[in-house]
């Protein structure tokens, strides 16, 4: 089995190379969409550069940490990325100048087996201000045989003083060949049609949907903007905690926010045409407050978004 997903193979084997040569830079920035294994892909290169066993990608189950506990406990590596508050327990929406701090003291030690320090940095966009010119220093002078792994869906929102410091790599998406034939080894034919075109074709994205009734919910929406069938939405599943239901509102937004527009692209003006506009305005400041820093409460998010479409038709 591939240590990295198909679609990344002929970068593991430039990237391997590289560093089986000893020519790996210290700063690595690998980027790309949402959905495609960036994550995997910077864990592996951690375990090879360590000299770890390298198991099969499908192995490692994203967001699932007991997959990676060869890495998470090894003395020289790190793994960074956002943490729970300590007084809430919810995961932060940023990573702090703390947790930098705290990874400066580990870089700041000598490798307990002599041999390379690797940290693997997820998401580098979320790092907030203090903790991203935190990172500098670090980045600038990182010690002998130290690797720091970034990685980062959308890199323009990194600071550019982190991009020149790091070599940049995109890892580039797989074609809907290769998505697709991933995914029907994992669901049936009718889920991965349903799923890819909500995910906009990134198989583990899918894979994430499917994990959280993705499809239902995308019918839901349908429901809401076509009849203003709007409580299946509004209604919170009590076995959700405040971080998922959060992801919950976000992926009701993005899929509004898809319906809306695929509306508005196939609208010729007039009353209806307005009345979507109008509403693809409110989701899209929805979706700012729930990627925001801010706490929102999401049960009234959602109600103020969605209650007007079941009382007046002319909302929808």
């Amino acid at each position: 089995m591939s240590p990295v997903f198909p679609w990344h193979a002929a970068d593991w084997d430039e990237i391997g190379e590289i560093a089986d040569r000893g020519r790996l830079g210290h700063a690595l920035l690998l980027h790309g969409p949402a959905g495609w294994g960036k994550r995997v892909f910077a864990r592996q290169i951690a375990r090879r550069l360590l000299g770890i066993a390298v198991g099969a990608a499908d192995a490692v189950e994203p967001g699932v940490e007991s997959s990676d506990a060869d890495l998470l406990v090894h003395p020289d590596a790190r793994v960074v990325t956002r943490e729970p508050a300590p007084t809430s327990g919810r995961l932060r929406t940023q990573i702090t100048v703390d947790q930098i701090r705290d990874l400066a003291g580990f870089l700041a030690q000598t490798s307990g087996s002599g041999g390379r320090r690797v940290v693997v940095l997820e998401r580098a966009e979320e790092l907030n201000v203090n903790a991203a010119n935190a990172l500098l220093k670090s980045l600038e002078e990182p010690g002998a045989d130290t690797h720091l792994l970034l990685v980062s869906d959308a890199p323009s929102r990194t600071l550019a003083t982190i991009r020149s410091r790091c070599q940049m790599r995109a890892l580039m998406p797989g074609t809907d060949e290769q998505a697709n034939r991933w995914l029907a080894e994992r669901l049936t034919t009718d889920e991965v049609a349903a799923l890819l075109p909500l995910a906009g074709g990134a198989p583990l994205a899918a894979l994430e949907l499917h994990a959280a009734d993705g499809a239902e919910l995308a019918r839901n929406v349908e429901r809401a903007l076509e009849e203003g069938r709007v409580s299946e939405l509004v209604e919170m599943p009590g076995r959700l905690d405040p971080d998922e239901q959060r992801a919950r509102a976000m992926r009701i937004v993005d899929f509004l926010y898809r319906a809306l527009a695929g509306r508005i692209r196939g609208a010729a003006g007039g009353a209806s045409a307005l009345g979507d506009h109008r509403l693809l305005d409110r989701v899209l400041s929805a979706r700012r407050m729930l990627a925001s820093t801010a706490n929102p409460n999401v049960t009234l998010l959602l109600e103020d978004l969605l209650l007007p479409l079941g009382r007046d038709p002319r909302a929808r």
